[in-house]
């Protein structure tokens, strides 16, 4: 298939629409790798110029990413998160009808440095569980989380998290603890080596950084939780009721 050169439409916009109809009617499918920028250029008389402003067009509109010495590949939909949600991500993501998957990475007895004894309101130098987890979608990771436990206020906390159970179920059976109010803030921070090696992204790739910290009833810090978001993978909402 041949682009129209004398279109009014520049090539690489031909080329861009060309790819996300093949996305939409899943000629490419999600997590389909394309093929490569000589191999488009060939198949649709466009330069390789043309052809790597169209890639880098779709990777900046989240619909292609692409690995380093692997390739591009088609994104999943982005997904979608309401930031002013009491839920957990997990259970945020049940109740939009999707399935997550949780894998503990670390599970570790930490000391509580001056940032976590301002945000859990606790002495520096107590004991904290860092508990760091990364959760899939559709069988791709998309989140990286750190969340920090007062253990003395959740004795033996370390024990009892699993992949497979909520952290808000666990507090609320084992220390009668449930959540009241939260409290958000949301940075942009850059892909270092490490994450981007777990999240399957560029080094240097955009990502949200929403730091949370959760309050009981008595408005008691419960948590405090840094997860990253790929900025490629995730839109943040947040709705209000009218007057």
């Amino acid at each position: 298939m041949k682009l129209e050169k004398n279109s009014r439409h520049p090539l690489y916009y031909q080329l861009k629409q060309v790819i996300k109809e093949k996305i939409n009617s899943e000629y490419y499918k999600r997590g389909d790798q394309l093929p490569s920028e000589i191999e488009l250029s060939e198949e649709y008389g466009v330069s390789r110029i043309t052809t790597r402003r169209t890639i880098k067009e779709l990777v900046e509109e989240g619909i292609l990413s692409k690995q380093q010495g692997k390739g591009t590949f088609v994104n999943s939909p982005k997904i979608k998160r309401e930031l002013i949600s009491m839920s957990g991500f997990s259970d945020y993501m049940m109740e939009s009808g999707q399935t997550p998957v949780s894998q503990i990475i670390s599970n570790t007895t930490i000391s509580a440095d001056i940032r976590l004894s301002n945000v859990l309101d606790v002495p520096e130098k107590d004991d904290v569980l860092e508990l760091v987890r990364l959760l899939f979608i559709n069988n791709e990771p998309c989140i990286i989380q750190s969340i920090y436990f007062p253990l003395k206020r959740f004795p033996d906390l370390e024990k009892l998290v699993d992949d497979s159970v909520s952290t808000y179920q666990i507090l609320k059976e084992n220390y009668n603890v449930s959540l009241s109010t939260i409290k958000r803030h949301l940075n942009v921070n850059l892909a270092s080596s490490e994450y981007a090696d777990i999240l399957k992204c560029e080094k240097h790739e955009c990502l949200f950084e929403l730091e949370t910290t959760a309050y009981d009833m008595k408005k008691t810090p419960i948590h405090n939780t840094i997860s990253l978001y790929p900025a490629n993978k995730v839109t943040f909402t947040i709705s209000s009721g009218g007057d």
